[in-house]
This record gives structure tokens, sequence and C-alpha cells, in this order.
């Protein structure tokens, strides 16, 4: 789930489940070679569930740095990673953060409310609230020292691939020496795993942690406050919140969109697919299908079944899915318990890539 250069432009019209878009040159880029736009939910589970047809491995024209992290792997290297890191990443290390997150949350909130109701009465819920706790929550679950977590903020930008990767190294080199109850130490001491397979594993989980999670915090309590009907259904218990995330997520994908490379000719939904041809599967196209999703566009908190893809599918499913449900539903549920209405007192304002969905602020009533 790490974000991959887009195609140069958003998806434009899409007239077939599975169609062929061009990419036109620009005043500062010339012409791409074009890639096939995957829309249907079914198509898409397909590409997702499929690495030896369809492969994370990188294309020409992605970045280098790309090569060198898990999610650009495909089986049977990517298994063997992915399974020493799910070994690390116990269901028992993900229960005995829930108290940390929830002491987070509610610090970050009373901060946050404390200092709005002494000056305008906004806060913004984005940049003081669910961005910096989905930082910190990964900074204690990868054991990133504290005087190094300053760095965060900055893990935003072009070259936040390249400044993760940089630091990785430096990290994995202090909890050898320096060992702790977090999941890089884990790693870290695993005999079974070379160093240049750490040099893979860490940036993955520093890269998939951080935006990806800042993004589905943020445009979850983004979707609620437009809506504050349904914000209400949470608040008096006629929603169940297990669910409502669930409903979050498929409206508000932190990623809009998942590469791949066609690994041999091929073909999907009747198109002839050629080896080295660049797949697109959009998710927000996945998650509006109305073949799998009755009423699609409608925020629906008590939707079931709900199979969307925010989260992956197949041998890259999110190493950390677990970690990233515990996350959200603590965050809302000391959302609720902290502001008895989510009223927008301003734009939302997107920090989006055309890649992930992002919300750069967040402004809403302290009440």
């Amino acid at each position: 789930m790490i974000p991959t250069p887009p195609p140069r432009h958003r998806l434009p019209h899409a007239p077939a489940p599975v169609s062929w878009q061009d990419e036109p040159g620009t005043a500062d880029d010339p012409p791409g070679a074009g890639f096939w736009a995957v829309t249907r939910h079914a198509d898409a589970l397909r590409v997702l569930e499929d690495p030896t047809t369809y492969s994370s491995l990188p294309g020409p024209g992605e970045l280098p740095l790309l090569r060198r992290l898990l999610s650009h792997q495909d089986p049977p290297q990517h298994t063997r990673l992915r399974d020493h890191a799910a070994r690390a990443l116990t269901p028992e290390r993900v229960r005995r953060f829930t108290e940390t997150a929830r002491e987070r949350a509610r610090t970050l909130l009373t901060r946050a409310l404390d200092t709005a109701r002494a000056s305008d009465g906004v806060l913004d819920l984005a940049g003081a609230v669910s961005d910096p706790y989905t930082a910190l929550n990964l900074a204690d679950l990868l054991g990133i020292p504290h005087a190094d977590r300053r760095r965060l903020a900055g893990w935003t930008g072009p070259r936040a691939l390249d400044d993760m990767a940089g630091y990785a190294p430096h990290l994995i080199v202090h909890r050898r020496r320096y060992p702790d109850d977090d999941l890089v130490t884990a790693l870290a001491h695993n005999a079974r795993l070379t160093s240049d397979e750490l040099r893979m594993l860490v940036p993955l989980l520093l890269t998939t942690g951080l935006a990806p999670m800042r993004d589905a915090a943020a445009g979850g309590l983004a979707l609620l406050a437009e809506h504050p009907e349904v914000y209400r259904s949470l608040r008096d218990g006629t929603a169940e919140l297990g669910a409502a995330i669930e409903e979050l997520l498929r409206l508000r994908p932190p990623l809009l969109s998942l590469r791949r490379t066609a690994a041999t000719d091929t073909e999907l939904s009747g198109r002839r697919i050629r080896r080295g041809d660049t797949v697109i599967v959009s998710l927000t196209a996945a998650h509006r299908d109305d073949r799998v999703f009755t009423d699609p566009a409608r925020l629906d908190l008590a939707r079931t079944p709900n199979p969307h893809l925010s989260l992956g599918a197949g041998p890259h499913l999110c190493l950390g899915a677990d970690f990233a449900r515990l996350q959200l539903r603590v965050l809302h549920e000391e959302v609720l318990r902290a502001l008895p209405e989510l009223r927008l007192a301003g734009p939302v304002l997107s920090s989006g890539s055309g890649v992930t969905d992002g919300v750069a602020s967040l402004p809403v009533r302290a009440g």
C-alpha cells in the first residue's frame, strides 16, 4: 500500500470496466505510455489477487527506490519477508497498544479543545489531532527514539520515500544496540533476515504506516463532519462503530489507486493486455460498483457485507490492517466522547496527490 507515482492526470471517463487511457504530455512532461484503467470490483480483485499475471515489481516509469521495498516485490520473496514481519506484528502486540493510543487521542483532543476555546473556538482536527496521533502511534510501534520523532512531520513531501529509506538503517542499528518492546527490535534481532531484507522491510513499515494511516484517519473524520446526521447516529448508539469504520474506509480510501504491471500477455473483461502494460486499479471506482455495493454513493454505516479494498487484497493485503483498525476505532471513540457535535467551521482542505486522498486541514467547532 505504498503510494506510487500516478498517471499524469486523474482518471478520465472510463467507457468500459477495463479501458485504455492515454497520458498526454504537458508543458513540463512528455507523453506517458498510457495504462489500462480497471474500475469494476471483480476485475480489481482479479488483478490484486494474481501476482503471477499482474506484478508489483516497479515499471520503467516508477521511482528506482521502489525496487528496494517489499511492497514492490512478488512471491516467493514477498511471501517469505511478509511472513517474518507478520510474526513480529503479533495480535498481542497490537492489543497492548490500545491504552497508549487512547491516552494519546485524549491528550491531543483536550489540548486542541482548550486552545480553540481560548481563541476563536475552531480547531483543526487533522493538523492538531489525527495527524500527530497516527504519526506518534507509528513511532511507538516501530520504536523510533523520541529525539528522532521531529522527522515524522517532514516525511510528507516528494522526497518522503528517500528520507524514510535513508533513516531506516539508522533505526535498525539503534534498535540492535538498544532493544525494546517494538517491531523494529523484533525484526532487527531476527537472525533469519539479512541486512538487505531488513532494509526492505523497515522502510515499508514507515511508508505504509505513516501517510496512508494519516489520510484514513483524517478522511473518515472529514466524511463524518460533512454528514452530521450520521455522526449523531454514532453518538446515540444507533450505528455500530466497527461497521462505520469499514464504510468510511470504503468511501475515503487512503489510496485512490494501485498500480500493477502485466507480467505476461493476458485478457481482462474482454480486453487484451500485453506483457509490460501498466494496469491501474481504481479503488474509488471499484468501491462504487453497484454490482457489489447497493446505493454505492450513500454513506451507510450499517452496510454489510462491505468488501472494500482500502486495505489491499491478495498477497499485498495490508500487513498492519489490525493495527490500522485499532487506531481508527480508538480515535473515533475519543472524538465521539469529546465532541457532542462534529460541525465544520470552514472548508476541508485537501492534500491529495492524485494517488492519495489526504486532508491538509479539517476545521471544526470546539462546541
